[in-house]
């Protein structure tokens, strides 16, 4: 009996009030715990954001600063003026195609792109937004004049084989029918649209008419173009337009247009572009100010004429959440942001709850 008793007596359970403390207990290591994972999720989300927030803006700031390094490109011609440049386009002038002006700039989303004066302004740009056109042609081209043009109207024969790689070339692997192009040499351009290509014996051919558009007023070129030793480059011509409009997902991006074709977004979370362009006001290739597209000194063509490089600013902020539509993040923005680096705030106190960064960079240029 005695050794039942005593395995009975240890047996008993807890009591009551064991069992309430060590619930307790319990409660309070499981809401420390829950306050760490909050804590760290909510780190973890904000460092993820910040860091796609930086990789954004860094790719958008290289696709826009790598065009612009080649603003005026056009081969190895350093005079951009009506004597230097010619085109047999029809509309020669017109915005997409103007070469005698390869760059410009639209302040504020308002009024009109200066120097041009064309009015038009990109589908949808987000208000308060700049925006930049660039003209150039393609450096990276490997066609060259294979023949001297027996006269001026004379369809323009191209090399067979890549100077420096020696490779095969096919003329429609890298042009077609329609599209805008340069011919080049150290002394004068012509810009032109082809009509046809002729890949038996490489040549282009660039017919007067209006189809394609915009087509040629004329087959006459400013010269007959030699060879030159590899030197008469024939590249694509374009304009590429950078602004800021609302994206796929709804989210501000940056988008680029080429020439008159769609749009297309490049980078999302890019809420703000601004541009600011040095003006070299005694001749050493060096900006003395900086002025906005439209300013009292940056408004015609000789304004323009020395302008020397550019300081573009960008704002970036993080994104919002795919399926709720809004900001992943919880504090709430109250800085106020000088996208351009003039003084002037472009948002103040946005009271909500996107985290923003800004991004600057001046770029030379070169060819201008």
């Amino acid at each position: 009996m005695k050794s039942v008793a005593h395995n009975t007596e240890k047996m008993r359970g807890f009591s009551l009030v064991e069992l309430m403390v060590a619930l307790t207990i319990g409660l309070i290591i499981l809401s420390a715990v829950s306050m760490l994972f909050v804590g760290s999720k909510k780190t973890y989300t904000t460092q993820d954001s910040l860091a796609r927030l930086q990789e954004n803006a860094r790719f958008a700031m290289q696709f826009i600063i790598k065009d612009l390094r080649m603003a005026g490109y056009y081969g190895c011609i350093d005079e951009i003026s009506p004597d230097a440049i010619n085109s047999t386009l029809n509309g020669s002038s017109d915005f997409f195609y103007n070469a005698q002006i390869p760059i410009e700039g639209l302040n504020n989303a308002t009024g009109t792109w200066y120097p041009s004066g064309e009015t038009t302004l990109p589908t949808n740009i987000k208000a308060g937004t700049d925006a930049i056109a660039i003209r150039k042609a393609d450096a990276n081209s490997n066609l060259y004049l294979d023949q001297e043009m027996p006269n001026t109207s004379a369809v323009l024969k191209t090399n067979k084989t890549d100077p420096v790689t020696g490779a095969a070339i096919t003329i429609t692997d890298l042009l077609s029918v329609g599209e805008i192009i340069m011919v080049s040499d150290c002394a004068s351009a012509d810009i032109m649209q082809i009509t046809q290509l002729n890949t038996t014996d490489p040549h282009l051919v660039h017919n007067s008419g209006s189809s394609p558009l915009p087509g040629n007023s004329t087959q006459k070129l400013s010269k007959s173009y030699s060879p030159s030793g590899n030197g008469t480059r024939i590249m694509k011509f374009t304009t590429v337009q950078y602004y800021i409009a609302t994206g796929a997902s709804g989210n501000p991006a940056l988008f680029r247009k080429e020439l008159n074709k769609t749009p297309v977004e490049l980078v999302d979370g890019i809420e703000n572009l601004q541009i600011l362009y040095g003006k070299d006001t005694d001749s050493d290739r060096l900006p003395n100010r900086y002025l906005k597209a439209g300013d009292a000194g940056l408004q015609s063509a000789t304004d323009w004429g020395s302008v020397v490089s550019a300081r573009i600013g960008i704002l970036a902020r993080t994104l919002s959440d795919k399926e709720t539509g809004k900001p992943k993040e919880t504090d709430l923005d109250t800085f106020n942001y000088d996208v351009d680096g003039d003084g002037t705030n472009e948002l103040s106190n946005p009271g909500d709850h996107y985290k923003r960064r800004v991004f600057q960079a001046v770029v030379h240029l070169r060819n201008l």
